[in-house]
């Protein structure tokens, strides 16, 4: 069977490991990926808690544990050693995305942001450029005017990973 594909949808993946092996890839378009992975979890863990599947864990909710703000701006206020330069930078864009709905942050204000969360990149071009690369983050204007905005499939691998700090605070609890 061939399907086409059409090159204008940008394509999700996601894959669930689980600890006693069970390992599952979804690839597709976003509310697809997400569909499946929610058929695919109800039917692989039916004993999980009827609570966590009656309630749909928010990204907002999940950031809001782990970003506060100084001056209007998101700063990450946990210090984890698992988070290196690059994933700070798109869960802070998320945040000012998802928490204050700015689409696009500019250079400075992102530089301030990381140094309140305790990171000091001396050139954050140079931390961003990967990432710009693979297309998880998109870069406008040049210079003092530099601007950067998280793409959906930036917004994808900065939600997995902030809900994964958020049950690792929870079960830190």
């Amino acid at each position: 069977m061939n399907m086409g594909v059409d090159k204008n949808v940008e394509n999700c993946r996601i894959k669930l490991r689980y600890p006693d092996g069970i390992e599952l890839e979804i690839e597709g378009p976003k509310d697809f990926v997400i569909e499946q992975k929610k058929e695919l979890i109800c039917e692989i863990r039916p004993e999980t808690n009827k609570k966590t599947a009656e309630k749909p864990q928010k990204l907002e909710d999940s950031l809001g544990k782990i970003i506060d703000f100084k001056e209007n701006i998101p700063y990450i206020k946990i210090r984890l050693t698992e988070l290196d330069t690059k994933m700070a930078i798109l869960i802070i864009l998320t945040a000012f995305k998802k928490l204050q709905n700015i689409n696009s942050v500019t250079a400075i204000t992102l530089s301030r942001a990381l140094k309140l969360s305790g990171y000091q990149p001396k050139r954050i071009d140079r931390e961003i450029a990967p990432l710009i690369k693979d297309k998880t983050l998109i870069a406008r204007g040049t210079k003092r005017t530099r601007e950067y905005a998280v793409t959906e499939k930036g917004l994808t691998k900065s939600a997995v990973k902030i809900f994964n700090i958020d049950q690792n605070i929870s079960k830190n609890r």
